[in-house]
Protein backbone atom coordinates (compact mmCIF):
# COMPACT_ATOMS: atom_id res chain seq x y z
CA UNK A 1 0.00 0.00 0.00
CA UNK A 2 2.85 2.60 0.72
CA UNK A 3 4.39 1.56 -2.73
CA UNK A 4 1.08 2.39 -4.46
CA UNK A 5 1.10 5.63 -2.35
CA UNK A 6 4.52 6.62 -2.97
CA UNK A 7 4.67 5.85 -6.89
CA UNK A 8 1.05 8.57 -6.87
CA UNK A 9 2.66 11.19 -5.35
CA UNK A 10 6.02 10.60 -7.31
CA UNK A 11 4.15 11.02 -10.42
CA UNK A 12 2.22 13.83 -9.31
CA UNK A 13 5.05 15.26 -8.13
CA UNK A 14 6.85 14.46 -11.82
CA UNK A 15 3.67 16.08 -13.18
CA UNK A 16 4.13 19.44 -11.58
CA UNK A 17 7.55 19.68 -12.12
CA UNK A 18 7.49 18.71 -15.45
CA UNK A 19 4.31 21.47 -15.84
CA UNK A 20 6.50 24.55 -13.46
CA UNK A 21 9.77 24.00 -16.10
CA UNK A 22 7.58 23.82 -19.54
CA UNK A 23 5.65 27.19 -18.05
CA UNK A 24 9.16 28.57 -16.99
CA UNK A 25 10.24 27.81 -20.27
CA UNK A 26 7.19 29.52 -22.39
CA UNK A 27 7.39 32.29 -20.02
CA UNK A 28 11.18 33.13 -20.58
CA UNK A 29 10.62 32.71 -24.35
CA UNK A 30 7.35 34.91 -24.53
CA UNK A 31 9.00 37.70 -22.38
CA UNK A 32 12.21 37.68 -24.16
CA UNK A 33 10.16 37.95 -27.54
CA UNK A 34 8.40 41.22 -25.80
CA UNK A 35 11.39 42.66 -25.13
CA UNK A 36 12.81 42.22 -28.32
CA UNK A 37 10.02 43.45 -30.39
CA UNK A 38 10.03 46.29 -28.63
CA UNK A 39 13.81 47.15 -28.60
CA UNK A 40 14.56 46.70 -32.48
CA UNK A 41 12.21 48.60 -34.96
CA UNK A 42 12.45 47.31 -38.31
CA UNK A 43 11.54 50.04 -41.31
CA UNK A 44 11.26 48.47 -44.83
CA UNK A 45 12.62 51.47 -47.32
CA UNK A 46 11.59 49.06 -50.45
CA UNK A 47 15.47 47.18 -51.40
CA UNK A 48 16.94 48.32 -48.26
CA UNK A 49 15.43 47.20 -44.78
CA UNK A 50 16.49 49.37 -41.56
CA UNK A 51 16.67 48.22 -38.26
CA UNK A 52 16.58 50.48 -34.76
CA UNK A 53 18.09 49.19 -31.95
CA UNK A 54 16.96 51.49 -29.07
CA UNK A 55 13.33 51.37 -27.77
CA UNK A 56 13.22 54.93 -29.22
CA UNK A 57 13.37 53.67 -32.83
CA UNK A 58 14.03 55.82 -34.96
CA UNK A 59 12.76 59.33 -32.99
CA UNK A 60 14.99 61.48 -31.36
CA UNK A 61 13.78 63.39 -28.63
CA UNK A 62 15.97 66.12 -26.43
CA UNK A 63 13.54 67.35 -23.98
CA UNK A 64 15.93 69.14 -21.64
CA UNK A 65 18.16 71.80 -22.74
CA UNK A 66 21.21 71.36 -20.59
CA UNK A 67 24.60 72.11 -22.87
CA UNK A 68 27.58 70.08 -21.85
CA UNK A 69 30.97 69.79 -23.61
CA UNK A 70 31.95 67.36 -26.61
CA UNK A 71 33.04 64.70 -24.06
CA UNK A 72 30.10 64.51 -22.26
CA UNK A 73 27.79 64.59 -25.61
CA UNK A 74 30.17 61.97 -27.05
CA UNK A 75 29.19 59.44 -23.62
CA UNK A 76 25.65 60.33 -24.29
CA UNK A 77 22.72 58.06 -25.35
CA UNK A 78 23.54 56.50 -29.33
CA UNK A 79 20.87 56.24 -31.56
CA UNK A 80 21.52 52.86 -33.33
CA UNK A 81 21.02 51.00 -36.62
CA UNK A 82 21.52 49.08 -38.99
CA UNK A 83 20.91 49.66 -42.89
CA UNK A 84 20.56 46.42 -44.44
CA UNK A 85 21.20 45.39 -48.44
CA UNK A 86 19.54 41.87 -49.49
CA UNK A 87 19.04 42.40 -52.82
CA UNK A 88 21.83 41.40 -55.48
CA UNK A 89 22.48 44.75 -56.74
CA UNK A 90 23.71 48.19 -54.74
CA UNK A 91 21.55 50.43 -53.54
CA UNK A 92 22.37 54.37 -53.34
CA UNK A 93 20.51 55.86 -50.26
CA UNK A 94 21.00 58.90 -47.94
CA UNK A 95 20.74 59.18 -44.17
CA UNK A 96 18.26 62.27 -43.02
CA UNK A 97 17.56 63.75 -39.80
CA UNK A 98 14.11 65.65 -40.09
CA UNK A 99 12.35 67.42 -37.51
CA UNK A 100 9.49 65.30 -36.30
CA UNK A 101 6.54 67.51 -37.17
CA UNK A 102 4.02 65.10 -35.47
CA UNK A 103 5.55 65.59 -32.20
CA UNK A 104 6.15 68.94 -32.61
CA UNK A 105 2.46 69.56 -33.42
CA UNK A 106 0.98 67.38 -30.64
CA UNK A 107 3.00 69.33 -28.61
CA UNK A 108 2.54 72.63 -30.04
CA UNK A 109 6.09 73.34 -29.46
CA UNK A 110 7.46 75.12 -32.22
CA UNK A 111 8.75 78.75 -30.52
CA UNK A 112 10.56 75.99 -28.13
CA UNK A 113 12.55 74.07 -30.73
CA UNK A 114 16.61 74.40 -30.34
CA UNK A 115 17.90 75.87 -32.44
CA UNK A 116 20.35 73.83 -35.12
CA UNK A 117 23.24 76.15 -34.39
CA UNK A 118 23.22 74.69 -31.05
CA UNK A 119 23.05 71.61 -31.51
CA UNK A 120 26.10 68.80 -31.98
CA UNK A 121 25.62 65.78 -33.78
CA UNK A 122 27.90 62.85 -33.81
CA UNK A 123 27.69 60.49 -36.41
CA UNK A 124 29.95 57.11 -36.56
CA UNK A 125 29.24 54.74 -39.79
CA UNK A 126 30.59 51.00 -38.39
CA UNK A 127 33.36 50.79 -36.18
CA UNK A 128 35.21 54.00 -38.00
CA UNK A 129 35.74 57.46 -36.27
CA UNK A 130 33.21 59.27 -35.00
CA UNK A 131 32.26 62.86 -37.08
CA UNK A 132 31.14 65.66 -35.14
CA UNK A 133 29.26 69.17 -36.30
CA UNK A 134 26.72 71.61 -35.71
CA UNK A 135 23.41 70.34 -36.73
CA UNK A 136 23.41 73.25 -38.96
CA UNK A 137 26.52 72.09 -40.97
CA UNK A 138 24.86 69.56 -42.69
CA UNK A 139 23.33 70.78 -45.84
CA UNK A 140 19.64 69.99 -45.94
CA UNK A 141 19.81 67.89 -42.42
CA UNK A 142 21.57 64.84 -44.92
CA UNK A 143 24.00 63.18 -42.37
CA UNK A 144 25.34 60.71 -45.34
CA UNK A 145 25.08 60.17 -49.15
CA UNK A 146 26.34 56.25 -49.56
CA UNK A 147 26.28 53.28 -51.75
CA UNK A 148 25.06 50.04 -50.09
CA UNK A 149 27.11 46.76 -51.64
CA UNK A 150 24.69 44.04 -52.58
CA UNK A 151 23.98 41.85 -49.65
CA UNK A 152 25.75 43.82 -47.16
CA UNK A 153 25.05 45.89 -44.13
CA UNK A 154 26.23 48.34 -42.54
CA UNK A 155 26.27 49.66 -38.66
CA UNK A 156 25.48 53.70 -37.61
CA UNK A 157 25.67 55.39 -34.84
CA UNK A 158 24.38 58.74 -33.59
CA UNK A 159 24.45 60.99 -30.87
CA UNK A 160 23.28 64.57 -30.55
CA UNK A 161 23.15 67.24 -27.55
CA UNK A 162 23.50 70.77 -26.67
CA UNK A 163 26.63 72.75 -26.92
CA UNK A 164 27.71 74.99 -24.28
CA UNK A 165 27.27 78.35 -25.82
CA UNK A 166 26.56 82.11 -25.07
CA UNK A 167 23.35 81.79 -25.89
CA UNK A 168 20.09 82.30 -23.52
CA UNK A 169 17.62 79.94 -24.09
CA UNK A 170 14.58 78.86 -22.09
CA UNK A 171 15.78 76.05 -20.09
CA UNK A 172 12.18 74.51 -21.44
CA UNK A 173 13.69 74.61 -25.08
CA UNK A 174 13.82 71.06 -26.83
CA UNK A 175 14.13 69.22 -30.05
CA UNK A 176 12.31 66.35 -31.87
CA UNK A 177 13.66 64.82 -34.93
CA UNK A 178 12.95 61.58 -36.83
CA UNK A 179 15.81 59.51 -38.31
CA UNK A 180 14.90 58.81 -41.93
CA UNK A 181 17.03 56.60 -44.93
CA UNK A 182 15.63 57.46 -47.93
CA UNK A 183 16.85 55.16 -50.81
CA UNK A 184 17.78 57.45 -54.20
CA UNK A 185 18.45 54.01 -56.71
CA UNK A 186 21.61 53.70 -58.51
Amino acid sequence: MYQKYYRKHMIKSGLIITFLFLFAIISTYLIYNKFISLREKDIDTGKMEVVFHGKEGNKINLTKFNPVTDSVGLSSTSYDFTVKNGTTNEVKYKIVLENNEKVINADNCYDKQIPHELLKLSFRKDHQSPKSLILSEYADNVLLEDVLEANSEEDYSIRIWAVNSDFVIDRDSHFHAVIKVVEEGV
